[in-house]
């Protein structure tokens, strides 16, 4: 038994791991010359003429020297740390090790599968005695794509050159995936396959694999990596840091493809096949160098927020100046601690939880500004609800940075990352000059000439030091889809500020959840922002990020049940804090059940309530409810006392009705009107901040009515009406005497019917609730979520049981609908690069993205909301022969131009068309038995293929390839515009937004 145990603990011992290698000195003075003409005649970019080329050696040297320029100048500090982490922390190392990797990403268009794709070009190749044939003598070529070439080739020199086989695989995969796609195993044991037996494999032809060893050693000379090491193994990686090479790595190849910075070089004389190679006059080192110079400048790539070097100021006299406060304004005791506690403690997670009003967004710009200077940061990433709402977010941001460019002058990019309004105006014009960012057959894709919709808007907006986005930018980095880890570059090196997080649903706060243990593994602190946090949301945020964190340090039950308000939670080294701090007086407010029937009846309550005067809001919970609200309230108020606000308008409508609400019921609103009623869906909760005399509000959750008194009595004013004086919230109930009380029948589509009614419960105990104190907001919320204390009349014991055992399982079916797509798992920390092919899957929840339908589904998949479906609206006009025409606007003079969309640019409005986004409401599209994840690809599917927007060349415009384009036909009188659509009839106007109604 003895001899038994020894000889299991001795087969289960672990191999010994060799040395890490010794890194050569660079000589970065190689040039293609050095090459033999075999590794020379090989080509990686061709364009659309038969006059200009890029050979393999010649694009692989732009991307090495362009990834140096990256880690130089773009990656923060924070991100070199982290890839030099496996080298015990030697940044050089970790520099040498990135541009290789850069340098070799295209080997593997060292191969026929690859060459045979140009006519034109393959004969040079012909001409060194390598045998290519037409592309149609490879059928199987699509299985060998070249990026899994390029990681079987770099595999192999690592164990040739006497390195460790095992760790080869960690540093290979990363030049497997530069393209973005995440390949599971069955397609790489396929394309192993392949590379062992087909065309060009080491039986077929070694010459090739020649070629291929020449490159990778010669790149490994230049850039100083050792290649060859004998009794050496490279370090493991650890998925953070192989995410840090492989996001950097895309960004690379990305910026070295684009013809604009480096351009194709004229082709050898193809009289000659064999002399026009050997006679090539390749770059010298000193023109390489210039040649990457000017690549980088051209690219103008954004470079790291510099902050003021320290904090020298005192707190108070720090927030006046940095916001541009008068000498009486004082700083909250809350913005106060953020400071202290982000210059003291050096926290990876901070949970603020403070009144609506109290300046959470200036509390994280100041912590947010000290975690940057501590950590290296390069910027920050500022995720909020809505559309909407970023563009109110994006004004504020502006300010601060403008206060921050006073202090420390320097070009700062910044972008507004809804996928609308990052319109980059040089890169624009560059695209309406006809010309692409990329270049034919970087894929073994036959797309012909294209502009990449990343290259075009959505990653260079999230890779700007500082990005204002919607939530979605955060939770699309925890769904399995192409290009995610370029997402997670965009946050990785910056503070994440998440505002509003308490908007997030079951379905989101899965994808939320992974996202801030991606965040976490990263090093990158968080802070999150809310009115208030049920406990357990506030538990499950803390744990997910120390999941991320290796979860040391105290445990997270210290968060647990009521913890004082305001307070802020905070992750660090040292485990978790709970910071309570003292909270600023404020007026009370009433929140009161109120008996209204119909919007009729809504109306009529508003006429008395407002009889001498006043501004109300009146919060519906669907956007259908808030349109037959405004036709009753307008009908008593007239149009021009009566607003309507909601998300179905055009981006460009909805950003003219923020401003217009802000000059009316702002801080400083200078035209505030003596009498005036908005109706509006939950969005007005979020972010914009207006003040109104008097709010009627549908029920809902309770931290979410919590958050909605917010825009009650927010500014001290003294000319309020004297009836209005006090601070009342109406919750509208249309029936007191139902067993439990009846509401609007559209809340229960939007908000858990439990939540609601634990709402409602406690207003039937209390009669109403007085909100005075601060720590109210807090106790409301736990009491309202509690699973243990009871609320209610008794009679409504069975709804509450019915009600529970419904979110319960709603609760579950989201989480695994979720699940499903989310790039999570119960080992998430501990994966390591191997992963990146095995875990990842790109693709497989949206397919391709950059197409209209993968874009829907992309937003379906982290969404599970009331809108998912964006599209861009144009008119089209019947009294002019059914052109397209602009949609409708409100505060401009009519416009009839007809649009060019045969025109790539559509001759300058291309930008214009873009803000003619909405999005449309799937649920309501279903037919009976259609899932939701079934209607957005029904509905999507039919406006992709709608003959009428089939043929217009704008579409191949960057802004627009891939967009949704829903084509709506104008009525007599240009005020409407209306379309039949999936059984289903869509009327949109200026004054109403889109109304969706069935056939």
């Amino acid at each position: 038994m003895m001899a038994r145990k020894k000889q299991g603990s001795e087969a289960t011992a672990p191999r010994p791991v060799a040395a890490p290698p010794v890194f050569p000195a660079a000589q970065p003075a190689l040039a293609a010359s050095d090459l033999s003409d075999l590794a020379r005649c090989l080509w990686a970019k061709t364009g659309s003429g038969s006059s200009a080329w890029l050979s393999v050696a010649q694009h692989l040297m732009d991307a090495a020297d362009v990834a140096g320029y990256l880690f130089d100048e773009y990656v923060s500090e924070h991100h070199r740390r982290l890839m030099a982490s496996v080298w015990d922390g030697d940044q050089a190392k970790a520099r040498a090790t990135f541009v290789f990797l850069a340098g070799i990403h295209d080997v593997g268009k060292v191969s026929p599968q690859f060459a045979c794709q140009s006519v034109e070009l393959a004969p040079f190749i012909r001409a060194q005695g390598l045998g290519v044939m037409r592309k149609t003598d490879y059928p199987e070529r699509r299985f060998l794509p070249h990026g899994l070439v390029s990681q079987f080739a770099f595999q192999e020199a690592i164990v040739r050159g006497g390195g460790d086989a095992a760790r080869a695989v960690h540093w290979a995969v990363l030049v497997g995936i530069h393209h973005g796609r995440y390949p599971d195993a069955g397609a790489v044991n396929v394309a192993r396959q392949q590379y062992r037996t087909q065309e060009g494999s080491e039986q077929d032809d070694p010459r090739w694999g020649q070629a291929r060893v020449e490159i990778l050693r010669w790149m490994a000379k230049r850039s100083g990596f050792p290649l060859e090491a004998p009794g050496t193994a490279l370090p493991e990686l650890p998925i953070a840091v192989a995410s840090a090479y492989a996001s950097a790595l895309v960004i690379a190849d990305w910026l070295a493809s684009n013809e604009d910075y480096f351009p194709l070089r004229p082709r050898p004389d193809k009289e000659d096949k064999e002399c026009a190679i050997r006679f090539y006059p390749e770059l010298d080192a000193g023109q390489q160098r210039k040649r990457a110079a000017r690549g980088w400048k051209r690219a103008a790539f954004p470079a790291p927020m510099r902050l003021p070097a320290t904090l020298e100021e005192p707190i108070a006299d720090f927030y006046r100046h940095r916001f541009g406060w008068p000498a009486s304004y004082r700083p909250t005791c809350a913005q106060r601690k953020a400071v202290e506690i982000a210059s003291t403690e050096d926290p990876d997670l901070m949970i603020v939880e403070a009144p609506p009003g109290s300046g959470k967004t200036e509390l994280a710009f100041a912590a947010a500004e000290v975690l940057m200077r501590a950590r290296g940061l390069q910027g920050v990433f500022v995720a909020l609800p809505t559309q909407a709402t970023t563009n109110a977010m994006f004004e504020r941001v502006t300010s601060w940075l403008t206060s921050i460019l006073g202090d420390e002058p320097q070009r700062l990019g910044i972008q507004l990352a809804h996928g609308k309004n990052s319109l980059n105006e040089s890169f624009m014009r560059l695209l309406e000059s006809g010309q692409s960012p990329l270049e034919v057959h970087d894929d073994e894709e036959d797309l012909g000439l294209h502009a990449s919709r990343w290259m075009g808007q959505r990653w260079r907006a999230t890779l700007s030091p500082v990005v204002v986005g919607t939530i979605d930018q955060v939770l699309l980095a925890a769904l399995k889809s192409r290009h995610v880890l370029v997402r997670h570059l965009g946050l990785m090196g910056k503070v994440v500020v998440i505002d509003e997080v308490h908007a997030a649903d079951e379905y989101m706060e899965t994808y939320l959840e992974a996202a801030l243990t991606w965040l976490g593994m990263y090093g990158i602190p968080v802070v999150l922002l809310s009115a208030t946090l049920p406990p357990a949301r506030r538990r499950a945020l803390l744990d997910a990020y120390r999941r991320g964190r290796g979860s040391s340090g105290e445990g997270a039950q210290l968060v647990e049940g009521m913890i004082g308000y305001p307070v802020i939670s905070t992750v660090s080294s040292v485990g978790v804090r709970v910071h309570e701090i003292d909270g600023e007086a404020e007026a009370a407010k009433r929140i009161v059940p109120t008996s209204v029937g119909s919007p009729r009846e809504i109306a009529e309550l508003l006429d008395r309530e407002l009889a001498d005067g006043g501004c109300a809001v009146v919060i519906r919970n669907t956007v259908r409810e808030a349109q037959e609200t405004y036709d009753a309230v307008k009908a008593v108020f007239g149009r021009e006392q009566t607003t309507l606000l909601h998300s179905r308008f055009l981006a460009a409508e909805r950003a003219a009705r923020d401003r217009r609400l802000l000059e009316l019921f702002g801080k400083n609103a200078g035209r505030r009107p003596r009498r005036h009623v908005v109706v509006a869906t939950q969005v007005i909760e979020q972010s914009l901040d207006v003040d109104f005399d008097l709010m009627l509000t549908d029920p809902a959750p309770m931290d979410l009515i919590l958050q909605r008194i917010g825009r009650l009595h927010r500014h001290e004013r003294a000319d309020r009406p004297v009836g209005l004086r006090e601070a009342r919230c109406l919750v509208l109930v249309e029936d007191l005497f139902a067993v439990p009380w009846a509401y609007s029948t559209g809340t229960d589509h939007v908000y858990p019917r439990h939540a609601v009614l634990r709402t409602l419960g406690i207003l039937a105990d209390r009669g109403e609730i007085t909100v005075r104190e601060p720590v109210d907001y807090a106790q409301l919320t736990a009491l309202a979520y509690s699973d243990v204390e009871a609320v209610g009349p008794a009679q409504w014991a069975d709804a509450f049981d019915t009600a529970l055992d419904e979110r319960e399982r709603s609760t579950a079916q989201s989480r695994m609908r979720a699940s499903t797509w989310c790039l999570d798992g119960a080992n998430l920390p501990r994966w390591q690069a191997p992963e990146l092919e095995e875990k990842l899957q790109g693709n497989a929840a949206t397919g391709e993205e950059t197409k209209g339908p993968g874009v829907a589904a992309a937003r379906a998949a982290v969404r599970d909301g009331e809108d998912q479906i964006p599209v861009l609206v144009v008119a089209i006009d019947p009294e002019l022969g059914n052109v397209p025409v602009p949609p409708p606007l409100t505060g401009g003079a009519a416009d009839d131009e007809e649009l060019e969309v045969g025109e790539y640019n559509a001759r300058g409005r291309i930008a214009d068309i873009c803000s003619w986004s909405i999005s449309l409401p799937p649920w309501a599209l279903r037919t009976r038995g259609q899932s939701v994840d079934q209607a957005v690809d029904a509905v999507a599917g039919a406006i992709w293929d709608d003959p009428i927007t089939a043929e217009w060349a704008c579409r191949e415009h960057p802004f627009l390839a891939g967009e949704l384009i829903l084509a709506m036909y104008k009525t007599p009188g240009g005020e409407r515009l209306t379309r039949d659509l999936c059984g289903h009839t869509f009327t949109y106007s200026t004054e109403k937004g889109m109304e969706v109604q069935g056939q």
